[in-house]
């Protein structure tokens, strides 16, 4: 996990470099990962939004679970479309300051103790500069 972290701190450099260059002045607006673990519904998990989110009976239904994690709303969510991965998606509000990739991998570190489950994340793709 420590590449990741490292990779993550280039990826501020870059975005406090670049931040001029965005139409709002606190870009990205949200940061999306997702997971590259692929979760079974037929494991019996610890974490209750686990549970929720890998509910057979909701199998072919997109499940979403909003929280609010050091003062950024999350969105924890299961798509059919992704085969059984976790898509988090990270707001700017409600704290409404530069949401940063370190600010997103350290949301991410909790979204995992949340979850009870090891999660290997993919890049992050910020969203809505404009």
């Amino acid at each position: 996990m420590e590449n990741l972290e490292l990779y993550f701190r280039m990826l501020d450099k870059k975005l406090l470099e670049r931040l001029k260059y965005y139409c709002h002045p606190d870009a990205p607006k949200e940061i999306i990962v997702h997971s590259k673990n692929v979760f079974d519904f037929s494991e019996d998990y610890k974490s209750e939004i686990m549970r929720e989110l890998f509910d057979p009976s909701k199998r072919d239904v997109k499940v979403t679970y909003d929280i609010e994690i050091k003062g950024r709303n999350v969105t924890i969510m299961r798509d059919p479309v992704m085969n059984g991965r976790i898509t988090v998606i990270i707001h700017r509000e409600p704290k409404n300051a530069t949401l940063t990739f370190s600010e997103a991998y350290e949301i991410l570190k909790h979204v995992e103790k949340i979850l009870d489950v090891n999660i290997s994340w993919g890049k992050p793709f910020p969203r809505g500069s404009c």
